[in-house]
């Protein structure tokens, strides 16, 4: 083998170039000379984070970090590695570290704020993001970190300047991919402007969730429908992301079908049977069953701009957009057994649990013992004219002593809940997929 400062130096020029698997051959083969060699330990952690392999990240960037622990960049991307794996207790003690040797260190304060972010310490992240940003005014991790901040505390105006700011420094130049990190700037810039209401501007930005890291967009083999007029064809429309954006955006089927086009959704397996009701929908498929013939496909999240819904009326339905449910007969049988047990008191559905893989669950699940002293206030301030109603299917157990009315091992599919729902006076949910079921229902939902 060649020297061990032009092997590394070989190694990088694979990395920097994207052929990620030759670098890391190379990182490894170094590492088999020399074991303790830290900038090929640290190179391998990031290349082995660009290729998704995050315990292998951690490992190699912790070794990293033990052989030369005076490096702040190290601990910072350890921090970043772990971060990606949703051990964000560990990622925030890596950058305080790094933070330690260098309190300058913008990459680790940029991203401690995102921790907190995470981890549900918005005033502490914006805190931390403000002392970052004079360091470095064009730190693409920092204005994207503190947009989104800004955005979840309704800054809006303040948001969308240091968000623009991000575009224009992650913007490429002609002819080069967006990248990673400048579809995050562009997706956060879009939610903020349709947050603010301007559609027009936003519907456009939010393709770039493309380009975002972790996001799965379907591509069916076929062409993908540009917005030109849709009449006598057949459309393909697929989910993407969560099942709570299936049943956001199903609403937009029917302006599709209103221009003419014969729409095909295919959707999460527990959407099917609720997504027949659908207005406009012609056929409803499971992902990752055989499609029917089409003539293009557009993903369902992409509906907005290709339709060209620029305003609040354009988004606008007069009334539900979901059937109360596909089998009038087991909405019937709910409602008989909930006037037995509810008996004439008020009707709550509570969800207090989301999906716990999703990165933003650890600042919206909770506890369900939190439950009880708020639970049992209301019992006592309303004399017992409230009875609650368990809309949990996994998470934590509620406490047997809530009382609530569980009937959630009978629900197989959102079919089922939207039996239930129906039958409901109020839902207040953590999860989006049941605030958008009971929204959808028409039936009122608190967050």
């Amino acid at each position: 083998m060649a020297s061990v400062t032009e092997a590394l130096s070989a190694a990088y020029e694979h990395h920097v170039a994207g052929r990620l698997d030759a670098a890391v051959t190379l990182y490894g083969r170094i590492l088999d000379a020399e074991p303790r060699n830290h900038a090929a330990l640290h190179f391998l952690g990031l290349a082995r984070i660009q290729l998704g392999d995050l315990d292998g990240a951690t490992e190699s960037m912790t070794l990293a970090a033990a052989v030369s622990p005076d490096n702040p960049t190290y601990r910072s991307n350890l921090g970043t590695a772990l971060k990606a794996q949703g051990r964000f207790d560990l990622a925030e003690e890596a950058y305080r570290q790094a933070l330690a040797i260098d309190p300058g260190h913008v990459d680790a304060m940029a991203n401690l704020g995102g921790v907190l972010h995470a981890t549900g310490r918005l005033a502490a992240a914006i805190a931390c993001l403000e002392r970052a940003l004079p360091l470095a005014p064009d730190h693409a991790v920092t204005l994207i970190n503190l947009g989104v901040a800004l955005t979840d505390r309704g800054q809006l105006p303040r948001a969308l300047t240091l968000l623009r700011r991000a575009v224009a420094v992650t913007t490429p130049a002609p002819g080069q991919p967006l990248g990673e990190r400048g579809g995050e700037a562009r997706w956060n810039l879009a939610v903020a402007l349709l947050m603010a209401g301007d559609y027009a501007a936003g519907w456009p930005q939010f393709e770039a969730r493309r380009y975002r890291s972790g996001h799965v967009l379907a591509r069916p083999p076929g062409v993908e429908w540009d917005g030109s007029d849709p009449a006598g064809r057949t459309i393909l429309v697929h989910s993407e992301q969560g099942r709570g954006d299936s049943l956001q955006f199903a609403r937009f089927i029917a302006p599709l079908a209103a221009r003419g086009a014969r729409v095909v959704l295919a959707c999460q397996p527990e959407l099917v049977r609720l997504l027949t009701t659908v207005p406009g929908v012609a056929q409803v498929a499971s992902i990752g069953d055989p499609l029917p013939a089409y003539d293009a496909y557009c993903p369902l999240l992409s509906l907005p701009a290709r339709l060209g819904l620029a305003t609040a009326a354009d988004l606008a339905t007069p009334g539900p957009y979901l059937d109360l449910a596909p089998d009038g007969a087991q909405r019937t049988a709910f409602a008989a057994r909930l006037d037995a047990a509810a008996a004439g008191r008020r009707r709550v559905g509570l969800c207090w649990a989301g999906a716990p893989t999703n990165i933003v669950d650890a600042r919206r699940s909770l506890d369900p013992a939190l439950l009880v002293p708020p639970l049992r206030t209301i019992g006592t301030r309303f004399d017992d004219q409230v009875a609650f109603v368990s809309l949990q299917k996994g998470g934590p157990a509620a406490p047997a002593d809530l009382g609530l009315i569980d009937w959630t091992a009978e629900l197989a599919d959102y079919a089922d809940t939207a039996a239930l729902v129906a039958n409901l006076d109020l839902v207040v949910t953590v999860d989006t997929s049941v605030a958008h079921l009971a929204g959808a229902l028409g039936r009122p939902v608190w967050l």
